[in-house]
C-alpha cells in the first residue's frame, strides 16, 4: 500500500504533457465497438490493436449475469474482430474484450491488461417503464420555479418514470432526508432520487486515518502541504438503504473544516459503501456559485430549461466524444475507461483527443473526458470554473483531478460545469474509480450507470477506490444519451357511450421511425400501461378498454437507434392528454393495479410483460374467464416476459399480488 500511496501522490501532482500517441490509458483500454448483421443474426465485435499486445480474450454473458466465466474465444494480437453468431434478436448480451500485453504492470504482479465492455444487441427492446423517481427540492427552489418544476415532472413521466414530488422543509438534516427516502422506498418505491437545490450533503470517510486507505481518492496524503484527508461528500448514503452507516469511530482533523470527521459530528465513518446501492442519486445544486453573477434560482432555471430542450430533441449533438488527457504519463491510465466506453457508445473513429474547450467551439460533442492536476476550481490543462461562464465542454462530462471531486465548496469546478447555458447536463469525477458507462449505449440512463459504478467491486476492471463513498453524479439522473423529437398535438375523443376512446396525434419530425406506442394511466405522472405491443405507423388508435372515470393517454415515438454497441429501440418523451367521465367495465380491472406493477400489452399475440419498480420475486397467475388457473410463476427482476403464444384466443387475466389485469390473446 505504501508503494501505491507514493505513486498516487506523485502522479496527481505531476502533469504529463506528451504528444498524443501510445499512453498508459490506451494500454489499459480496448477500443471495442459492435456492428450488427441482421441478415445472419450476428454481432460483430471490432477493436484496435496497440503495440506490445500478445493476445485478446473474448468473454460473453447475459446482461443480468454477474459471472464472466471462461473466454468464448482467444485470438492473436493482430486479429481485430470476432463474429458471434450465437445470438438472438431483441436480446442484450454483455461482452468483455481483454487485451494481454508483454508490458509489466507496476500496480500488481504480471503484465498490463486492457479492457472494453460492451452491452450489445440487435434491436434491444424499448424500455417503457423506468421505475419510481422522487424529485426532492429545497423550499427556495420549489417556491421559485413552479413552472419549470411542473415541466420537469411532466418530462420525467413522459420518459417512463413513475414520478413523485417532495419539497423539503427548512433546516432539515441529513438524517431527516435519509429517513424520508427510506420510508418512501419501502412503501411506494424509489429507484432514483433527483435533488434540486442545496439539499443537506452527507460526508463520510476517514481517508488517511484508515489503515487500508492511507490516502484520499485524489492522492494528497497527510504529509502533503495540501492534504485532502478526512471525510468527503457522500450522496451515496441516500441511495444505500441496507448498509450500516456509523458515526462512532472516526476522529480526524483536516486541512479544510468540511473534511473534519469526529465521533458524533454527523459525518460517517465508512470509506467503502456498506450495502448495495438500490437508489441512484443525482444532484443539481447551483448554490454558492457567485462567479456567475446569477442567483441560485436563476442558474437552476437555466439548467432545467436547457435539459428540457435536449430531452425533446432540440439540441442536436455530434455522435462523437472528446478526450483531453493531461496525465499521459500516469501509469493508472485515468482516461482508459472513457476511451473504452466512448467507443462503445459512438462507434469507430468517433473519438477526438484534443483540447476540450477549443474543440467544443466548433462541435457539440455527446461525451467528454478530461483529467489533469487540479484544485477545487480548476483542472490544469483543461481550465477553470470561470471558463464555464462562456464555454461548453460536452453534453455529458467525465472529469478527474485533485481536489475538485470534493464538490461541496464555493465555485466548485464540477458544479460550475452544470451552470453553462447550452450543454454540460451531467458531470462525474471519473478516474478513481473509472466510471462504468458502456450500458448507456443500449438505452440505460445515468441512474442505471451510477448504481452500476457504485456497486462495482469485482465485476468490471476499473482502478483504485472502487465501491468508495465519494462516487457521485452531479446532474439529472434520468438523462439518457439519445433524445428524439416527440409526436405533436395529441387529442382524445370519446364515443357516444363513453366506453371507448380514439386517440389521434400528428407525426414527429423524426425520419425513419418504427412507429408509435400508446399508453394509458390513472394518473398523469404515474405509471402508464402500454396498449399496443408493437409500434403502429398510423396516427390514431382506439382504446376499447378505458378505465372508469379519468384516463390519461400518452404517445411516444419509437426509433431504432444505432450505436457503437449495436441497436436498440429508443423512445421519445411522450405527449399526453386526458379525458374524463369514461365508462369502464369493472370486470376488466378487478382490483387497482399496484403502484409498482405494470402488465402489458392489452392485446397480445406471442407474449405479455410484467414490469415492476423493484427486483422483487412476485408470484403471478394467469386465469381464464371462468377463474381457472392456466399457469403460474414468479417475476424475475424488473422485467418478466411471459410466453402466451400457446394460449387459445380469448380473454385472460393476470393476477399478481392484489392486482388483476386483463389481456386479450389473439
Amino acid at each position: 500500500m505504501k508503494l501505491i500511496q507514493s505513486l498516487i501522490t506523485t502522479v496527481l501532482l505531476f502533469v504529463g504533457l506528451t504528444a498524443w500517441g501510445q499512453t498508459f490509458s490506451e494500454s489499459r483500454s480496448v477500443s471495442g465497438y459492435v456492428i450488427t448483421d441482421e441478415l445472419s443474426n450476428s454481432l460483430i465485435l471490432h477493436w484496435n490493436t496497440t503495440p506490445n499486445t500478445t493476445q485478446f480474450n473474448i468473454y460473453k454473458r447475459g446482461i443480468n449475469s454477474t459471472v464472466w466465466g471462461t473466454p468464448i474465444a482467444t485470438v492473436a494480437a493482430d486479429v481485430v474482430s470476432y463474429t458471434d453468431t450465437d445470438v438472438e434478436k431483441y436480446t442484450i448480451y454483455e461482452y468483455a474484450i481483454e487485451r494481454i500485453t508483454n508490458t509489466d504492470d507496476r500496480f500488481k504482479p504480471g503484465n498490463i491488461y486492457g479492457y472494453s465492455y460492451l452491452s450489445a444487441s440487435i434491436e434491444a427492446p424499448a424500455i417503457h417503464n423506468r421505475g419510481a423517481i422522487w424529485v426532492i427540492t429545497t423550499k427556495l427552489i420549489s417556491d421559485s420555479l413552479d413552472t419549470e418544476i411542473t415541466q420537469l415532472e411532466s418530462d420525467l413521466a413522459a420518459d417512463g418514470w413513475n414520478v413523485y414530488m417532495h419539497s423539503l422543509a427548512e433546516n432539515v438534516s441529513v438524517g431527516d432526508v435519509k429517513s424520508f427516502i427510506t420510508e418512501k422506498q419501502s412503501t411506494i418505491g424509489c429507484d432514483a432520487v433527483y435533488f434540486l437545490g442545496h439539499v443537506p450533503v452527507p460526508y463520510s470517510g476517514v481517508f488517511c486515518d484508515d489503515a487500508s486507505y492511507p490516502v484520499p481518492p485524489d492522492g494528497h496524503a497527510e504529509t502533503d502541504p495540501n492534504s485532502h484527508c478526512g471525510a468527503w461528500p457522500a450522496d451515496v448514503y441516500y441511495g444505500d438503504i441496507s448498509g450500516s452507516w456509523t458515526d462512532t469511530e472516526a476522529s480526524l482533523r483536516a486541512k479544510r473544516a468540511e473534511n473534519n470527521n469526529e465521533i458524533g459530528d454527523g459525518k460517517f465513518d465508512q470509506i467503502l459503501i456498506p450495502g448495495k446501492v438500490d437508489i441512484a442519486v443525482g444532484r443539481v445544486d447551483m448554490s454558492d456559485l457567485p462567479l456567475f453573477g446569477m442567483s441560485e434560482v436563476a442558474l437552476t432555471k437555466r439548467y432545467l430549461n436547457k435539459v428540457h430542450k435536449f430531452k425533446v430533441g432540440g439540441t442536436p449533438l455530434a455522435n462523437e466524444a472528446i478526450i483531453e488527457n493531461n496525465f499521459t504519463g500516469a501509469d493508472e491510465g485515468f482516461s482508459s475507461g472513457a476511451l473504452a466506453d466512448f467507443y462503445a457508445a459512438c462507434g469507430d473513429n468517433s473519438i477526438t483527443q484534443a483540447d476540450v474547450f477549443t474543440s467544443s467551439e466548433s462541435k457539440d460533442y455527446l461525451l467528454g473526458y478530461t483529467c489533469g492536476a487540479g484544485w477545487y476550481t480548476s483542472c490544469s490543462g483543461f481550465g477553470t470554473s470561470d471558463n464555464f461562464k462562456t464555454k461548453n465542454a460536452a453534453a455529458f462530462n467525465h472529469i478527474f483531478g485533485s481536489f475538485f471531486g470534493d464538490w461541496d465548496i464555493t465555485n466548485n469546478l464540477m458544479r460550475a460545469s452544470l451552470a453553462t447555458e447550452k450543454l454540460n447536463f451531467n458531470c462525474m469525477w471519473s478516474g478513481r474509480p473509472k466510471w462504468t458507462t458502456h450500458t448507456l449505449a443500449i438505452g440505460e440512463s445515468y441512474a442505471d450507470v451510477t448504481k452500476r459504478t457504485q456497486n462495482n467491486i469485482n465485476d468490471y476492471q476499473t482502478s483504485f477506490f472502487r465501491n468508495s463513498v465519494h462516487i457521485a453524479m452531479l446532474g439529472d439522473p434520468s438523462l439518457r444519451l439519445h433524445a428524439i423529437s416527440p409526436a405533436q398535438n395529441i387529442v382524445a375523443t370519446a364515443n357516444a357511450n363513453r366506453d371507448n376512446v380514439t386517440i389521434t396525434w400528428e407525426a414527429t419530425p423524426e425520419t425513419d421511425i418504427e412507429g408509435y406506442f400508446v399508453y394509458r394511466s390513472h394518473r398523469k405522472t404515474g405509471r402508464y400501461q402500454l396498449i399496443n405491443s408493437t409500434p403502429i405507423t398510423e396516427l390514431s388508435l382506439t382504446d376499447n378498454d378505458p378505465y372508469e372515470g379519468t384516463n390519461h393517454y400518452m404517445v411516444r415515438v419509437a426509433k431504432k437507434q444505432i450505436t457503437g454497441s449495436g441497436s436498440y429501440i429508443n423512445l421519445s418523451l411522450g405527449i399526453n392528454t386526458e379525458i374524463n367521465a369514461m365508462v369502464g367495465d369493472v370486470a376488466q380491472v378487478i382490483a387497482p393495479l399496484a403502484s409498482d406493477l405494470a402488465v402489458y400489452p392489452t392485446i397480445a399475440e406471442g407474449y405479455i410483460m410484467i414490469e415492476q419498480e423493484r427486483n422483487d420475486n412476485v408470484a403471478f397467475q394467469i386465469l381464464n374467464t371462468l377463474g381457472t388457473i392456466i399457469s403460474t410463476g414468479k417475476t424475475k427482476g424488473k422485467n418478466t416476459r411471459i410466453d402466451v403464444s400457446q394460449l387459445a384466443s380469448g380473454t385472460y387475466f393476470v393476477k399478481a399480488g392484489s392486482a388483476t389485469y386483463r389481456f386479450i390473446k389473439l
